[in-house]
């Protein structure tokens, strides 16, 4: 499934986010083909992703899924490219080395603030993806396609739950006055 459409636009996302205008297009491109094909194709299943990007494709978008596009998905995914691109966006590849950009009128930040950006603008694509999700799910009889994603062996069925965490894996030696199994662990 190669997808030919992309659901925004490299200047909706220049025009709508924090992301600086003077970023190169083709870093903006590559990470909303990703972020689309990562994180808008699970919430939407296979066959409504299909349709909107033959939709987009052809030039006939419905006023359904006009609505869905602009109301819904485009916040989502916006945050989803934020969150896929602070490291596209921060480093530069050569056949030499991976070293950062910068310029003279700016500084690098520390590794600790990419991960709070990161997690901040995470927070945001899933919160907004939740949103796409709850309006599937009360007009599930306007978009068929989205019950209805298909059963072949590429198919991906559409996500209800678009929140994540972590574990936490606190000190495991740590003794809480609760009995704990070790198993092997003890005869190692």
């Amino acid at each position: 499934m190669a997808t030919t459409a992309l659901f925004i636009t490299e200047q909706f996302i220049k025009d709508n986010t924090l992301i600086d205008g003077n970023v190169d297009m083709k870093y903006i491109t590559i990470t909303i083909a990703d972020a689309q094909r990562m994180h808008i194709l699970p919430i939407l299943g296979t066959a409504l992703y299909n349709e909107l990007d033959a939709q987009i494709v052809a030039g006939t978008l419905t006023a359904l899924n006009t609505t869905l596009l602009t109301d819904y998905i485009q916040d989502a995914l916006k945050y989803w490219v934020i969150y896929e691109g602070i490291d596209l966006f921060t480093y530069h590849i050569t056949n030499k080395n991976i070293s950062t950009k910068s310029s003279d009128n700016s500084s690098p930040i520390q590794q600790v603030d990419v991960i709070r950006l990161m997690d901040r603008n995470k927070d945001k694509a899933q919160f907004f993806s939740e949103r796409v999700t709850r309006y599937l799910i009360t007009n599930d009889l306007l978009y068929p396609l989205y019950t209805d994603a298909g059963n072949d062996y590429d198919t991906v069925q559409p996500v209800i739950n678009n929140y994540t965490c972590g574990w936490n894996l606190d000190d495991i030696t740590k003794d809480y006055g609760l009995p704990i199994d070790y198993g092997r662990l003890n005869y190692l």
